[in-house]
C-alpha cells in the first residue's frame, strides 16, 4: 500500500485505490463465490455472518461488532478530521433453486443468491480492507454495515437502526448490482430511486347460496370483480398524474364448488409509490372505493393494509458527490441515466436518519451470457462489476466525509 507523507489529492487516492483494488480483485471474487455457494435466507445468515466476521477481524484497524445476531458493523476511525459515513451491503439470499451450471453454484437446495447480495458483501469487504490500509488519509469515521434480511419484511435495516448503528452518522450510501445495466455503467438518481412496497387484503362479505338462485344471494365474487376494476381509479383519477402509483390485485380467492355462491371472497394486492405523501393517501382511497362498491350491492368490506418498505429517495447533494466519485475515481465506468425503479428495498430505513444515496452498478454482460434478471434461477452477474463496487465504496469517504 502506498504511504503518503502529506495529505494526498483525490487523484492520488483514486490511483492508489485503482491499483490496490485490481491486486485484490481475485480475492474479492473468491469471497463472493464462497458466499454464493453457501447462501442463507433472511434472519438465518449465521454462517455468512461468521464468515464475514472472520474476514473483518483479520483487517487491522477495524472495530467489529454484532448489532443483531446475523449482521455486522465494522468501524474505521480515520486519521483526519471529518464526518461519519455509513456504507451498507445486504447479505441474505432467496428461497429459489439455483439452476446455473458453474463451480460456485449454490450448494443448498432451494436457497440461492439470486439478487447479488453476495457481491455487495464482497465489494464492501474489499473496500474495508483498502480503507484500513489508507487509514491515515481517511477523513472522519467510516462504518461498514453488513445487513441481514433485506429480502423479508420487516427487514434487517430497521432492526439495525433500532440497535443504534445510525447514531452520529452524517451520510449513508449503498449500491446494488443491476442485471439491466451493462458492466461499466453506473446510475445515480436525484430524488426517488426505488418505490415503497405496501400490501393489502380486502375481504368482501356477501350472502351465499345456490348458483341457480343468485337473486337470493349477495354475490361477493361479482362484487369483488367490480372492486378490482374500480380500484384502478386510485391510479387514474385520484393520484396526481405526475406522481406514480402502481396498484395491482394479485390474488382473488373465493368459492368451493361449481354450484355454490360463497359468502365471502378475499382479494390481495400490492401498492407501490415513489412519494411518501402519495403513499399516505392510498389506504383511505382503497377503503373508500371498496366500501362504496360493496355497499351499493348490500355487501360489506374489510380492509387490512400492511405497510412495507418506504420509498428510497436520494439526497441530491449526496448523489452529486457520488457521481463525482464515479467520474474521478472509477476509470473504467461511465455514468448512465435511468428512470426510478418500481422495485423496493429497506435501505429507506437508514435514509430517515441521514441523507444518502443508492447507486446502481451495471453487471450485465451479453458476451459472457450473463443476461438473466434478478430473482431468476439462472441469475448471475459479471464479476468485473465487483471491481467497480470496491472502487465506489473505497473512494466515497474522500468525497463525502471530508
Amino acid at each position: 500500500m502506498k504511504v503518503f507523507s502529506t495529505r494526498a489529492s483525490l487523484a492520488d487516492i483514486a490511483q492508489t485505490i485503482d491499483v490496490q483494488s485490481q491486486r485484490q480483485h481475485a480475492e474479492v471474487v473468491a469471497w463472493r463465490r464462497h458466499m454464493h455457494r453457501h447462501p442463507e435466507l433472511s434472519f438465518r445468515e449465521v454462517d455468512t455472518a461468521r464468515f464475514l466476521e472472520r474476514e473483518l477481524a483479520a483487517i487491522k484497524g477495524l472495530e467489529v461488532s454484532r448489532p443483531t445476531p446475523t449482521s455486522l458493523l465494522a468501524r474505521l476511525a480515520g486519521g483526519r478530521k471529518g464526518r461519519t459515513l455509513a456504507m451498507r451491503a445486504d447479505i441474505d439470499a432467496l428461497a429459489l433453486q439455483d439452476q446455473k451450471r458453474c463451480d460456485y453454484a449454490s450448494g443448498r437446495p432451494n436457497v440461492m443468491h439470486a439478487c447479488g447480495h453476495d457481491g455487495h458483501a464482497a465489494m464492501l469487504l474489499g473496500a474495508a480492507r483498502l480503507l484500513a490500509g489508507l487509514r491515515t488519509q481517511v477523513p472522519g469515521e467510516v462504518r461498514f454495515f453488513f445487513q441481514h434480511a433485506e429480502e423479508q419484511h420487516p427487514g434487517g435495516a430497521q432492526q439495525m437502526v433500532d440497535a443504534g448503528v445510525m447514531k452520529g452518522v452524517d451520510r449513508v450510501i449503498s449500491a446494488h448490482v443491476m442485471a439491466t445495466l451493462d458492466t461499466g455503467s453506473i446510475a445515480i438518481l436525484d430524488g426517488p430511486a426505488l418505490a415503497s412496497s405496501d400490501r393489502f387484503v380486502l375481504r368482501v362479505r356477501g350472502r351465499g347460496g345456490h348458483a341457480a338462485n343468485p337473486d337470493r344471494c349477495i354475490d361477493p365474487i361479482m362484487i369483488g370483480a367490480q372492486i378490482v376494476g374500480n380500484l384502478q381509479a386510485v391510479v387514474s383519477r385520484n393520484a396526481d398524474p405526475h406522481e406514480a402509483v402502481i396498484l395491482s390485485v394479485t390474488r382473488f380467492d373465493g368459492g368451493t364448488a361449481f354450484n355454490v355462491i360463497p359468502d365471502t371472497v378475499e382479494l390481495w394486492g400490492s401498492v407501490r409509490c415513489f412519494s411518501e405523501h402519495v403513499r399516505e393517501l392510498v389506504p383511505a382511497l382503497v377503503e373508500r372505493i371498496a366500501n362504496g362498491v360493496a355497499g351499493a350491492h348490500g355487501a360489506s368490506c374489510e380492509l387490512e393494509y400492511i405497510r412495507g418498505y418506504s420509498p428510497v429517495v436520494n439526497d441530491a447533494a449526496v448523489a452529486a458527490r457520488m457521481r463525482a466519485v464515479v467520474e474521478q475515481g472509477i476509470a473504467t465506468a461511465v455514468l448512465q441515466s435511468i428512470k426510478p425503479l418500481p422495485n423496493s428495498e429497506d435501505f429507506s430505513a437508514y435514509l430517515k436518519h441521514a441523507p444518502g444515496a443508492y447507486v446502481f452498478i451495471g453487471a450485465r454482460n451479453v458476451a459472457k451470457g450473463i443476461v438473466h434478471p434478478h430473482h431468476h434461477p439462472h441469475f448471475d452477474f459479471d464479476e468485473d462489476a465487483l471491481l467497480h463496487g470496491v472502487q465506489l465504496f473505497a473512494n466515497a469517504p474522500f468525497h463525502l466525509s471530508a
